[in-house]
């Protein structure tokens, strides 16, 4: 009996993974294409950005002071940014994507 209940636990606890990764799916199929974006570390200090919920993945960016780049991204998208030089100490800064779109003329 107790074999029985530890394997549908498991079951469920499997349907609600599917589950969530389905609305996942849902949700990044939803993201209008991607917007050409720029980000300049203008402080002095390292930092880490990251932009995740990709469809593609994610990534992962190191900037050292005065470093800047440009990167495309769908404009629902948040950037991450890192000020800490560990990632644990500090919450990061997010930051829309829509806000760091080129403008072209």
């Amino acid at each position: 009996m107790q074999k029985a209940t530890a394997s549908t636990a498991q079951g469920l606890k499997m349907g609600v993974v599917q589950q969530a990764q389905l609305i996942e799916r849902e949700q990044l199929a939803v993201l209008s294409e991607p917007v050409l974006c720029y980000y300049l570390n203008a402080t002095k200090r390292i930092q880490v950005v990251r932009l995740s919920h990709l469809s593609e993945g994610e990534w992962e960016h190191i900037l050292f002071p005065g470093q800047n780049f440009m990167f495309e991204a769908p404009p629902e998208a948040m950037l991450e940014v890192y000020k800490s030089p560990t990632l644990s100490i500090a919450p990061p800064e997010y930051i829309l994507c829509r806000t760091l779109q080129v403008q072209s003329n």
